[in-house]
Formats: structure tokens, C-alpha cells, sequence
């Protein structure tokens, strides 16, 4: 009778205990470093806390109006509509987004300083209606006067806590990491994805204001 009541006791504070090592505070925490599945795995019954943790922006991503490039031919190309300019071709080592933005700000291109990382819109007026052939010889959904061969992944200074919700030319995304995710650009698909920030997989494209 004994053993019987002792197997009682754990069956009922086992749960109690599992729930506890989850509580809001610490599945808010995780939700910085992890994505919802992860987080299920280790906090089964956290459900109800990701909703409550949930970080989401109402405010609306503003496009860029449409770029008209000119190549300076110094490896660098200027959109005199929006008044940037923009080294020719992305950076392909592979970075955390802080780690990016300190390349950026420490690049100089043709004797040129100054650069820095793009901001979502900014990026997006670099991917063409199409995929067709850019500098490289290679199609990829970047502007022909490019070079990014096939296409690659580039970190935005755009973080989840600023917008929350894009919907690019396949579906809505939704990011829910606050200011530890970020946007980025696929110029292989033509598409946006957000990823963690201290994520040392993704690459760099400069730009800077026009002078």
C-alpha cells in the first residue's frame, strides 16, 4: 500500500515539476534563441506560453520606390531614384548580423568609405521582377547590372521587432524573435526569410547614400 501511494505522489508532482522548469519567463527567453519546435521539445506543454511571449509588430513594411540603376563602373552602381549606392557585388563569408554591420562599416570600395548594411526595403529593390542572367553569366532573381551568381542569402539591418509580418512573393512570414531576428533576402529564390542574429551564416551587401 505503501509503494503504491509513494508511485501516486510522483505521478501527480511530476508534471507540476515539468511545467515549472517552463514557466512564462524562461519559454519567453528561449523564444530568443529558438524556434517554437525546439522550445516543444524541451517544454511539451508550453503551448499557451508562446502565444503570451509572442512579439508582433502591426507596423507595415514601406517599399522603396522602384530603383533606376546606373553602373559607375568602379565596381559600384547608383539608384538615382533612391539615392544609393551600392558596391557591385555581396560579400560571401559568413557572418552574425553584428558581425556583418561591422564589415560593412569598416569596408572600403574603390577608395570609397562609408558603407553599411541595408535596411529589408533597401535590399529588396536589388531583386528583379524575374530570374534572369546578372553579371555573373549565372540567373538568379537579382538586377541584371549585378553580380551574385546563382544567388545567396544577405543579412538586413531590419529587425523582427520593427516588422513582424512580410508577405513576399510566395506567402506571409511571421516573426515572433523581437530584436533577435532579422530579415534577409534570397536572391536564389527570390524571397525573404528572417533568421536569428547571431546566426554566423549569411553574407553582406554594402550600400551607402549617394553624395
Amino acid at each position: 500500500m505503501r509503494v503504491l501511494f509513494l508511485i501516486l505522489v510522483v505521478l501527480v508532482a511530476w508534471p507540476t515539476s515539468s511545467w515549472a522548469k517552463c514557466s512564462k519567463a524562461k519559454v519567453c527567453t528561449m523564444m530568443k534563441t529558438m524556434g517554437h519546435f525546439d522550445i516543444l521539445n524541451q517544454c511539451p506543454a508550453a503551448g499557451p506560453l508562446l502565444a503570451e511571449c509572442k512579439k508582433v509588430s502591426d507596423k507595415k513594411l514601406k517599399d522603396l520606390p522602384p530603383p533606376k540603376f546606373v553602373d559607375n563602373k568602379n565596381g559600384t552602381v547608383t539608384d538615382t531614384v533612391n539615392k544609393l549606392v551600392w558596391a557591385k557585388k555581396g560579400n560571401l563569408n559568413k557572418y552574425s548580423l553584428k558581425m556583418a554591420m561591422e564589415f560593412a562599416a569598416g569596408s572600403d570600395v574603390d577608395g570609397t568609405t562609408g558603407w553599411r548594411l541595408p535596411t529589408l526595403p533597401e535590399l529588396k529593390t536589388l531583386m528583379y521582377k524575374e530570374r534572369v542572367k546578372n553579371v555573373s553569366g549565372q540567373k538568379s532573381w537579382v538586377y541584371p547590372l549585378f553580380d551574385d551568381g546563382r544567388g545567396h542569402y544577405y543579412w538586413t539591418t531590419t529587425t523582427c521587432e520593427e516588422v513582424s509580418v512580410i508577405t513576399d512573393r510566395y506567402q506571409k512570414k511571421l516573426c515572433q524573435q523581437g530584436d533577435q531576428g532579422a530579415w534577409l533576402v534570397h536572391f536564389n529564390i527570390g524571397a525573404v526569410f528572417w533568421h536569428h542574429v547571431t546566426a554566423e551564416k549569411y553574407h553582406a551587401w554594402l550600400v551607402r547614400e549617394a553624395r
